[in-house]
This record gives structure tokens, C-alpha cells and sequence, in this order.
């Protein structure tokens, strides 16, 4: 018997001790003032195009507790802070020196930068620009982006403590684990109701069951949240668990961040610090706080009100409120401030994800020592050009090309943008859809849609890398095939067709690849090992099937992938054939000997020349319009069957930037990616890099003119239309004969392969 006694007591102890372990871990977490997210640094200089508030919003917003930081950042209507020196990319600036920033027509481009101090040379060199310090985006808490701003009980008005007692745990102070009598009452509710509402619960349990456990409504977990509770009251005070709970409770969402604590909810709901919070307004928090979604006020006023209001009476009954007082705060408006869910700072989306990548790290390894800044590599300027062009430039190809004639209550034309350094993999910004409010879905990194003829990068790539101790299998001047095709897909006979119809029986490789055709593409993809065409998807980082499953219409670009996933493979090409991981975080540039290359120079350098070649005259040609014909911008357009998805690429050495356009009911849009997709990467990029400088070739590179008779090397007795191209070393094609001749040019195809595969 006593054995039994010792050992029920040990297992006791045990899970009493366990217990209080895991909460005081939490605790740890709790106390901390989380985790700062920030942006890169950024510059302005003349003739950018931003709106003065919108950088007013952005330089003010500020971190916690930080109020050096926030003087530094102080914007005055026309003088910037500034530091004179590049900033380091893991500090935050400390500024000395102020300018003057001169605006044109309705402040929204910057026409001077003139130095505050005398002792500066006067900027009259338009290429001089200012840095800037990262803005701050938020706090991770709990896993979480959020406004979050913990302060202590005496920072918090009397008033606001008042309220949330008779609102939330009348008797709080005399029963602050468990309250019994509450839990009959409850209980009592429940019967005469014949419903199960969890109720009686006092502020320690809701501390236990927002803070530590799910809120699952099971009878097991109300039990545990019990004895949590319990063990919470002897290692916290009741002013201590108050605390918690006002600086940890949640006040619904504004833009991407939740509203986490007091002072948050009152700065952004009321525009001042909590300790200034009077009875009406405490009211409306308590109101919220009952149901955040459901009483917010700017979604419901009328029934946020209502609440509000019965608040107020029942602070009248406690004895804190005179009946003329009361009468008065009936009779107010909500009070919100205009700006309570309005935000200046860009890149919703981009801080979403970014939020969601560090969760898993940081519910691991946090509380990191010393709660350091984590700065992200989001450009807050370019993030916020693409907040506005987006949704503005939806709206104007959905009238340009009647997209919702049909019903106005059709679902709008969404979209998608990353942008994306191709060296570093650090994303610069990013845009899941027409609008975060309308819809918060991210689909930039989870949307799969089929690419259509982006896709075609991996045969192009697979036939222009050269084989082991060989020449490649095809070069840019190599004629394909564009005779009609005939394949078995399911059973049935497939007819494939070109977007635009082409009447030349063959084409060079190069004007197959600039008008995006697809009967050249499946005729080149039946001569390529379907090993090579897999493994070279797999490198960069494209979903695929295994080679036994390969669908016949797979060049096309049926395998749905999602927007980042094609920066991803664009980056590489552009970066020259080296790996590449997109991140949302600031990395130092890796050394070059440690990154790992993964596709031949070589042929990299020639699907780049391609690339440039479809903005000149292919289907990418609609960009210069935007960024003028002799940029050095490349770029690849996309568009399934029926223009359910429409895409575009830009690439650069410096920057990557994939549009996808569509609706997310995948119904048609019976346009092209020329059409759609080109115009919104053509506005993002306009004004923002102009002129980009191509990569170097790799040593052996040859250029070389071809006859475009023949697809031969140039014979300046008898050639008349020479087209000048690029070749790798041991693949230029042999001289033309001047001696009259009827056979065709180089070519990797024989009539008799194509006779057996539709004969079977």
C-alpha cells in the first residue's frame, strides 16, 4: 500500500513539475518583446516616383521601444533623415545629417535632394541618391506578424483596467485560476439553453486557452485549461496574469499584422497610447475583444455599438460611470481614428510570407538571445510601386478586353508578381493577388497554374547544352521541324497547333523559340533523351513527372507550377546556369567557388541571346514600350488553352521579374500572356531599371552570320539574307556552296520518324 502511495505521489510530482516546465518555457517566450522584422534599405533620388505620404508613412512607422530609432526616422514635411554612407546590410542606420527633399505636382516625384548642412556638397549629380534605413514591417510574436507593443500595467489607463473586470472576470481578483461559482452558472446557462457555450471561464483561463492550448471546445481540454490555470496562479500574480493578457490578447487584423495587446489595439484603433484610454473607449476594446471578426467596426459598426453600449451599462451599475456620463457616451459615435485600417507600409503579401517562413524557426529556437532584428530583402519603394500598379493595371485589362462583360458579378482578374534577384535569391518584392483586404491568398507561392510556353526553357536548354566530348545536339541557326503533328494523348488523337499560324514547313531554332511555337518544340523534344529533359527540370526546381509518365503535351507546360518556382528557373538562367534558392531574408552574396553550377555556360548564354531576341521582335515585344527598345531587358511570355493562364518573364543579370495573370476560377480569358501579363511586368518595370547590362560570354563563344536560305555559315559570293547568331565552340555549321542545290540545311529530323509515330 505504501509503495502504491509513493509512487502515485512521485507520478504527481512529476506531471506537477512537467507541467510547470512547459509553462514557464511559454512564459519565456511571453515576456520577450519578439522579434523585429525589417526591410532592406532602400534609396531615393531624383525623378522617383513616390507619393510623399506614403514615404512619410513608411520612415514613421517604428518598432517598439526603440525611441532613438524613431527620431531618426522622423520625417517633416519636405526634410528627410539620412545617413551619408551605404548602409550596412545587418544594421540599422543612425542618421546625422538631414535634406531637403523638393516634390513636383502633387508630391509624388521627387525633383531635388538639398542638403540641411552646409558642410555637405550640394547633390546636383542626378545619379546621387539617399540611402535610407530598413522601415520596420512588425513583430514576430507567437509565431505571428503582428503590431505588438507590451507595456506594463500603470502604462495601461484605470479606466481600460476597469472595464475589462466587469466585462470579462467580475471576480477576477478573489477567484483568478478557477471560479467555481462561474462554471455553475455557466453550466445552469447551458441546460436551460440546451446548448454547450463555454462559458465562466475567468481571464486566467483565457489566458490558458489563447496562450497555451488550442481552442478546441472538448471536454478534456476544458479540464486541462483547469489545471493550467491553477498552476499559472501560483507562479503569477493576478496583476502579473492581467498583464498577459492585455499585452497578448488579440484585437482582429489590420492589413497583414494582427493586432496583438493594448497598446497596439489602442494606437491603431483610438491613435494614442493606452494610458490614455477613457471609458467609451474601453468599452469598444472590450467590445471587440468578444469577437474580433464579428464586432470589428469597421465591418460592423452597428452591432459593435450595441456592445459597446451594454458595457457601458454595466459599468454605470458597478458605480463608475454617472448617469450623465453615461448618457453622453451612449449617445457618441465609435470614435475610430480614419486611419485604423489603413496602412502606408508596402509589401502586405511579401510580410505575410515572410512571417510564415521565420514560424517554424523561430517557435524552435525562440527566445533567440537578445531578440536580434531580422531584416528581410524586400525593397520598400519597389514593393509599393507594385501595390499600386497592380490593381490598377488589372482593372485596366478587364475594360480593355471586356473580361467581365458577362457579369459583373464574375470573380475579378487576379494576379501574381515576384521579383527577384537571380544572383542572391532574395526576393525584392512580391504580390499574391489584385488586393490583401479582398483576398489574403498568397498566389504567388501557392498557386499552381499550368506555364504554358515558359516551360519551354527546359527542351531549348536540354537541346543547346553540349553533349559528353560532343557538340550539342541543335544550335540556334538548326531548322525544326513546323510540318502538322499528329500525336496520341488518352486514347484520342491530338492535333497541336501553333498560337499564330506559320505556313513554312521548317524554322530555325532561334524564330521558333522568339514566336513561341509549339510544333517546332514537340518536334525537337522527340530527338532529346527524356532523362536529360527531366533532370534539367528537376535542376531548376520545376515540378515533373518521372520519365516512364511524361505526357506528350509536356514541352507545352502542362505541369502546373507556381509563380515563385518560375523565378526560380529564370533566375538561374539569368544568373548564368548557377543554383539559386529564393528567400524573403537579407543574405550576404555568396562566394562564387561555393555556389554550385548547374547548367552549361554556354548554353545558358545562348538561351539569354533568346531571350533578348523574343523583346526585340518576338512575342515579348510589347515590353519595350515600356522600357524602351534597346534595353537589354530578355523575356519569355506564356499562355495555356484559352488564356486560362497568361505569363510573362523579364529577366536580367540583376533582376527576375514572372507576372502571372488569370482568374482563379481557371475559366479563359481568350487572351495572350502578350496581351495581359506583358503590360503589368511593362508598368512595373517603367522608370525602374531602363537599361540592363547582358552577361559576358563565356570563353570559345563564336558569332557568326548564317544564310537564312540555307542555315549554313555565310558565303559572301552568294549569300543574301545573312542572319548573325551565336554559336558554341565546334557546333558553327559548314559554309555555303555557291553551286545551286536543293538540299535542305541542317536538321535533326527525318520524315521517315514521324511517318512511324502517327502511323502507331
Amino acid at each position: 500500500m505504501f509503495l502504491i502511495v509513493a509512487v502515485s505521489c512521485l507520478a504527481i510530482w512529476l506531471t506537477i513539475s512537467h507541467l510547470d516546465h512547459q509553462i514557464e518555457h511559454k512564459l519565456a517566450i511571453l515576456d520577450s518583446s519578439g522579434i523585429s522584422l525589417y526591410s532592406a534599405p532602400f534609396t531615393v533620388g531624383p525623378e522617383d516616383s513616390i507619393p510623399l505620404r506614403q514615404l512619410e508613412g513608411m520612415l514613421t512607422s517604428r518598432p517598439p521601444l526603440e525611441r532613438t530609432y524613431r527620431r531618426h526616422l522622423l520625417l517633416v514635411y519636405g526634410i528627410l533623415a539620412h545617413s551619408n554612407r551605404r548602409p550596412r546590410p545587418n544594421a540599422i542606420l543612425a542618421s546625422h545629417h538631414k535634406f531637403i527633399l523638393i516634390y513636383g505636382p502633387h508630391d509624388r516625384t521627387i525633383r531635388e535632394i538639398l542638403p540641411l548642412d552646409t558642410r555637405i556638397p550640394p547633390l546636383t549629380n542626378p545619379a546621387d541618391r539617399l540611402w535610407l534605413p530598413p522601415i520596420f514591417m512588425g513583430t514576430i510574436t507567437q509565431g505571428i506578424l503582428a503590431e505588438y507593443r507590451p507595456v506594463p500595467l500603470s502604462e495601461i489607463s484605470r479606466p481600460m483596467l476597469k472595464t475589462v473586470i466587469v466585462s470579462e472576470d467580475r471576480r477576477f481578483y478573489q477567484n483568478p485560476a478557477v471560479d467555481v461559482q462561474g462554471i455553475f452558472r455557466a453550466a445552469w446557462d447551458d441546460l436551460r439553453t440546451a446548448s454547450f457555450r463555454e462559458g465562466g471561464s475567468t481571464i486566467t483561463q483565457q489566458v490558458i486557452k489563447n496562450l497555451f492550448l488550442t481552442r478546441k471546445k472538448t471536454v478534456s481540454r476544458k479540464i486541462l485549461e483547469a489545471f493550467y490555470a491553477l498552476r499559472l496562479a501560483r507562479l503569477r500574480s493576478p496583476d502579473g496574469i492581467l498583464s498577459l493578457y492585455l499585452n497578448h490578447i488579440d484585437w482582429g487584423a489590420a492589413d497583414h499584422t494582427r493586432i496583438v495587446g493594448i497598446e497596439a489595439a489602442s494606437e491603431r484603433f483610438f491613435g494614442h497610447p493606452a494610458r490614455f484610454l477613457n471609458y467609451r473607449e474601453a468599452a469598444l476594446l472590450a467590445a471587440i475583444l468578444r469577437a474580433p471578426t464579428r464586432n470589428a467596426p469597421f465591418h460592423n459598426p452597428g452591432g459593435a455599438m450595441a456592445i459597446r453600449n451594454r458595457i457601458l451599462l454595466e459599468l454605470q451599475q458597478e458605480g463608475d460611470l454617472t448617469p450623465a456620463r453615461l448618457a453622453r457616451d451612449l449617445k457618441s459615435p465609435l470614435g475610430i481614428s480614419p486611419n485604423a485600417y489603413k496602412s502606408a507600409l508596402p509589401g502586405p503579401y511579401f510580410a505575410d510570407w515572410a512571417a510564415r517562413s521565420l514560424r517554424t524557426r523561430l517557435t524552435r529556437e525562440f527566445p533567440p538571445a537578445g531578440n536580434p532584428p531580422i531584416f528581410t530583402s524586400m525593397n520598400p519603394l519597389l514593393a509599393a510601386k507594385v501595390d499600386q500598379v497592380v490593381p490598377k493595371m488589372l482593372g485596366r485589362l478587364e475594360r480593355w478586353y471586356r473580361l467581365r462583360e458577362r457579369s459583373i458579378e464574375d470573380d475579378p482578374l487576379e494576379a501574381a508578381v515576384v521579383i527577384m534577384n537571380p544572383v542572391t535569391g532574395e526576393v525584392q518584392a512580391l504580390s499574391g493577388g489584385a488586393g490583401y483586404n479582398r483576398s489574403p491568398f498568397n498566389r504567388a507561392i501557392l498557386s499552381k497554374r499550368q506555364p504554358a510556353s515558359l516551360f519551354k526553357l527546359v527542351p531549348y536548354l536540354v537541346a543547346l547544352t553540349p553533349e559528353i566530348n560532343g557538340p550539342p545536339r541543335a544550335t540556334l541557326s538548326t531548322w525544326l521541324s513546323n510540318k502538322p503533328l499528329t500525336l496520341k494523348v488518352g486514347g484520342r488523337r491530338w492535333h497541336p497547333k501553333n498560337a499564330d499560324p506559320v505556313k513554312a514547313d521548317r524554322v530555325f531554332l532561334q524564330e521558333a523559340f522568339t514566336h513561341s511555337m509549339n510544333l517546332p518544340i514537340l518536334h525537337l523534344e522527340e530527338f532529346l533523351p527524356e532523362e536529360n529533359l527531366v533532370s534539367t527540370a528537376e535542376q531548376l526546381g520545376l515540378d515533373t513527372p518521372p520519365v516512364n509518365h511524361l505526357p506528350a503535351s509536356w514541352p507545352l507546360g502542362v505541369i502546373p507550377q507556381t509563380p515563385m518556382a518560375i523565378a526560380r528557373a529564370y533566375s538561374i538562367v539569368a544568373n548564368g546556369g548557377w543554383s539559386v534558392t529564393p528567400t524573403p531574408f537579407s543574405s550576404p552574396h555568396s562566394p562564387h567557388h561555393k555556389r554550385k553550377r548547374i547548367l552549361d555556360p554556354g548554353a545558358v548564354y545562348l538561351l539569354n541571346h533568346l531571350l533578348r531576341q523574343t523583346v526585340r521582335e518576338g512575342t515579348g515585344k510589347g515590353l519595350t514600350q515600356w522600357v524602351g527598345e534597346e534595353s537589354g531587358w530578355g523575356g519569355k511570355t506564356g499562355t495555356s488553352n484559352d488564356g486560362r493562364d497568361t505569363w510573362f518573364a523579364a529577366v536580367s543579370p540583376s533582376m527576375v521579374v514572372v507576372v502571372w495573370v488569370g482568374f482563379d476560377d481557371n475559366r479563359p480569358t481568350h487572351r495572350t500572356g502578350a496581351q495581359l501579363a506583358v503590360p503589368l511586368a511593362g508598368a512595373i518595370l517603367k522608370d525602374t531599371m531602363t537599361h540592363v547590362t547582358p552577361l559576358p560570354p563565356p570563353g570559345g563563344m563564336l558569332w557568326e552570320p548564317v544564310d537564312i536560305a540555307t542555315g549554313l555559315a555565310s558565303n559572301p559570293s552568294c549569300s543574301q539574307s545573312v542572319l548573325r547568331v551565336p554559336f558554341l565552340p565546334g557546333s558553327v555549321p559548314p559554309q555555303e556552296t555557291c553551286a545551286p542545290t536543293t538540299t535542305p540545311g541542317p536538321t535533326i529530323f527525318q520524315g521517315i520518324g514521324h511517318f512511324l509515330h502517327n502511323l502507331f
